[in-house]
């Protein structure tokens, strides 16, 4: 079984007892985790931000999420940091044993922890020190601040890791530890009453992958991204040679998806057939669920439909103006 499939199949199974023996029947049962889900609960976001470099480059980390010292910092002791005095302190304590090294060797970690609008601040403050004891505590230091004043942004907690650990091995992230993060941060929320979930992107229909922070701060600055830039050359050599065939990763995502949406809809087919009223509303929520996914298209793909529609635009213009010539001839 494909790890997607597997994945899935986390949602809508749920071990069912027959006798004292559990059991699992695929084809009715949904988890709790696939009601949060289908029923569009909060999608936490984990994301890590970045690393600093060098003792200087963390000082100045520290005094951004600070706000210079105006905000309390918090560290994996359960203390409070305030003031400049305070955070003077913290940079010394974090200085000691970096040694010379290396100029760009990553000294933290930076991570944002973030929740919709509207999420209670209290508990997302909870959410994040549980989360960054339970990840962290045993080997690392860091701090944490909650930011809920920025505009047009979500409230969120910066959490700044100290990347050389107790034991003097250094923070290793592995692959798959950012899906890990999310699913235990959405618990520590829940268990504050929180309504929260960490889907894995797949299940919820998702083929867009994530903008980076930089990539995001060039397109909002008015600039073009080298990556946009090499995919719309790429685009146009597609459309002078007429070919605009799928790369084999989108059709693999593709196939992917396609897979993902009968498996739910599956699901939904057994439901509506249940004689239980509570079956077939779950059943119809699963049907709308997937009708509102997003579209089938990578960024790639968008970026193609828009230059077509400019290319078609363009030549209607001509042809409008070559017609207004002709009949003023």
């Amino acid at each position: 079984m494909a790890d997607y499939e597997s994945s899935l199949h986390g949602f809508l199974e749920e071990p069912v007892k027959y006798r004292g023996k559990v059991k699992i029947d695929p084809g009715r049962r949904v988890t709790s985790r696939g009601k949060r889900v289908i029923r569009r609960s909060p999608e936490v976001m984990v994301k890590i931000t970045g690393n600093t470099k060098g003792v200087s480059h963390t000082g100045s980390h520290l005094d951004y999420i600070s706000r210079n010292g105006d905000l309390k910092l918090e560290n994996e002791r359960g203390e409070v940091i305030e003031g400049k005095e305070a955070m003077k302190e913290l940079k010394e304590e974090w200085a000691v044993g970096q040694g010379r090294g290396r100029k760009n060797k990553r000294l933290t970690t930076n991570i944002i922890l973030s929740m919709p609008k509207g999420t209670n601040t209290k508990g997302l403050v909870k959410a994040a020190r549980g989360f960054a004891s339970k990840t962290f505590g045993d080997n690392y230091q860091y701090v944490f601040v909650l930011h809920e004043d920025s505009e047009g942004e979500n409230p969120h907690v910066h959490l700044t890791v100290r990347n050389l650990g107790f034991d003097g091995k250094r923070l290793h992230i592995k692959k798959g530890d950012p899906q890990i993060w999310r699913e235990t941060f959405a618990t520590e929320l829940r268990w504050y009453g929180i309504d929260a979930e960490a889907t894995p992107r797949a299940v919820r229909g998702v083929v867009k992958k994530g903008v980076s922070q930089v990539i995001k701060h060039i397109r909002k600055s008015g600039r073009t991204a080298q990556v946009d830039k090499d995919k719309v050359d790429e685009i146009i050599k597609e459309f002078a040679k007429k070919e605009q065939k799928e790369k084999p990763w989108e059709e693999k995502i593709i196939n992917r998806q396609n897979v993902i949406r009968k498996l739910w809809l599956g699901t939904a087919q057994k439901l509506l057939k249940s004689k239980s009223q509570e079956d077939q509303e779950l059943g119809n929520e699963i049907v709308d669920y997937v009708n509102t996914m997003p579209p089938l298209k990578t960024e790639r793909h968008e970026m193609m439909e828009k230059m077509l529609d400019m290319t078609i635009k363009q030549e209607k213009e001509m042809q409008a103006k070559g017609n207004e010539n002709g009949q003023e001839r």
